[in-house]
């Protein structure tokens, strides 16, 4: 199955593909997700994740970005599959971001390896996620998640 595209039209410039990893970590029924932003002005919801650098697989950037934006560290445990999303990012630069989904059980906290001062931890249930996140490619891999939980029961 081809992976869904979603995003801004082609015709609206060019968009270089940008490799990330995302995930999906539950704690007591709650997704964790990051606030991005100045609460002041705007925020936007996304799933911790990013691009990959360069020789970096992607549950190893999986791991690092979730560091970096939450805080946590966490094991990928499984692929929830891929998806693109053509976006406009705080500097405007455009991408065409070909996301890989994971989901991840957390380990630990480390508020140590924060390294994201615009990111804040917040937990949503899966429905407030799906309602809030700013990405159609996050709302998405939720989607996928909550239909593969249905699958098991």
């Amino acid at each position: 199955m081809e992976a869904p595209q979603f995003g801004l039209p082609q015709g609206a410039g060019t968009w270089p593909d940008r490799p990330s990893a995302f995930g999906i970590a539950v704690r007591r029924g709650r997704i964790a997700l990051v606030e991005i932003g100045d609460p002041a002005t705007q925020t936007w919801l996304a799933l911790p994740g990013g691009g990959l650098e360069p020789e970096e697989t992607p549950e190893g950037a999986l791991v690092r970005e979730f560091a970096e934006e939450t805080g946590l560290v966490i094991r990928p445990v499984s692929r929830l599959g891929a998806s693109s999303d053509r976006v406009v990012i705080n500097d405007g630069r455009a991408f065409n971001v070909r996301g890989e989904f994971f989901t991840a059980v957390i380990l630990s906290e480390a508020p140590y390896l924060l390294t994201e001062p615009d990111h804040r931890l917040v937990w949503q249930t899966p429905l407030q996620a799906l309602r809030g996140l700013h990405r159609e490619s996050h709302a998405w891999a939720v989607a996928q998640w909550l239909r593969g939980l249905r699958d098991l029961a």
